[in-house]
């Protein structure tokens, strides 16, 4: 990936593309997870090479690339979940009731469980995501999120405490 790097600094900016075949999945999958939207995730997603083709000068050669390019995508995807539950928050507080929430078919557990890691702090849900889903280690994680490697392990504890409790209430037992 160095190679091409350089050669995308070298003026040549058709080699971007091969970035944009090698991590696009990957990054789309991680913003649906996040905000559970194609249509967004995708938007996100070409949010995430625009900024990193405009950063790329500022990137080091010695670190690694992907953990680089994921915590890009991640600021933006904590962005777009930030925005999404303030404008949901401001429309129920709009209504005169609360919406209610679809119920989820009983036998699809993987819809209510996203809806209960919808209700994560952010940090948690990076945390989760990134690991329990996405099958990073928390090293990678970690790089991805800015933090320590054990700080990536707290929050994903702490997510699965929270998601313990949040699916208990929902009446589901583990």
């Amino acid at each position: 990936m160095e190679t091409v790097i350089r050669e995308i600094l070298a003026g040549d900016k058709e080699k971007f593309r091969v970035i944009i075949r090698e991590y696009s999945a990957d990054l789309l999958r991680l913003a649906h997870h996040f905000v559970r939207d194609w249509d967004e995730a995708e938007d996100i997603t070409q949010a995430t090479f625009i900024a990193c083709y405009r950063s790329l000068s500022h990137y080091d050669p010695a670190r690694p690339f992907r953990p680089w390019l994921y915590r890009i995508h991640l600021n933006r995807c904590r962005s777009a979940y930030r925005w999404r539950r303030r404008h949901l928050a401001r429309i129920m507080r709009l209504e005169d009731a609360p919406p209610t929430p679809a119920d989820p078919d009983p036998g699809d557990r993987s819809e209510l469980i996203m809806q209960q890691v919808d209700r994560l702090a952010t940090k948690q849900k990076a945390a989760f995501i990134l690991i329990e889903i996405e099958n990073l280690t928390s090293l990678e994680a970690a790089q991805i999120m800015g933090c320590s490697d054990s700080t990536a392990r707290v929050h994903l504890v702490r997510a699965k405490q929270r998601l313990r409790k949040l699916l208990a209430a929902a009446g589901v037992a583990l």
